[in-house]
């Protein structure tokens, strides 16, 4: 999906939730408006800062994914970093599980060259399977995947512990949701989860 048909599917999904959840729609239209940008990156960038991402704050994950962006002059593609070594990776702030994991990642993408454009046409289970076979990639980062990297617009990261804290505050709720509760609440934005998702990650500042 192109940014220009993600922002003209953004405005339906606005009205839409506006209309939805009245809860919802009242952070929507008091908060910033909707910010294309970090859904502009390519499907194997955006899996990389979700791995990156993985248990971090975004204040910390942002600072590793600068330094990572900084070693190949912000070419990140699986050709740029093959040229790279563990301890690139290690100084730019990376644990060694996820270097690991970035490691399957570079090379999964390097030896099926098509994959990522196959997943543009999978369903948003298939695309799961497919990525979380890679050790280290489970549930939460292949959400974040779905939603940044290929751009699907009815995707709730239900164990996202920002979103569940969100849920809480804008449904008035005593205490923190499970994951179960969040989705049964999340399931009234459908077809557009993504989007209200984003929202409730703006609210917590």
């Amino acid at each position: 999906m192109s940014l220009q048909r993600l922002s003209s599917e953004v405005e339906k999904a606005e009205r839409w939730l506006i209309n939805a959840d009245p809860a919802l729609g009242t952070l929507i239209q008091s908060g910033p408006a909707f910010d294309l940008r970090p859904f502009s990156k390519t499907p194997f960038e955006a899996l990389v800062h979700a791995i990156i991402a993985q248990q971090l704050s975004v204040k910390a994950a942002a600072a590793i994914q600068q330094r990572v962006h900084a070693l190949t002059q912000d070419n990140v593609t699986p050709e740029a970093f093959a040229h790279l070594t563990q301890q690139d990776f290690k100084q730019a702030g990376m644990s060694q599980a996820k270097i690991n994991t970035l490691q399957q990642l570079i090379d999964f993408a390097r030896t099926e060259k098509t994959t990522f454009d196959q997943l543009q046409h999978q369903s948003d289970q298939q695309v799961k399977q497919t990525v979380c076979q890679l050790k280290g990639i489970g549930p939460w980062t292949a959400d974040i995947f779905l939603m940044f990297g290929l751009k699907r617009l009815d995707i709730f990261a239900s164990g996202d512990l920002g979103l569940r804290k969100a849920v809480q505050s804008i449904k008035a709720l005593k205490a923190l949701p499970s994951v179960t509760e969040c989705e049964q609440i999340a399931s009234q934005w459908q077809p557009y989860r993504t989007i209200a998702s984003w929202y409730l990650w703006r609210s917590l500042g």
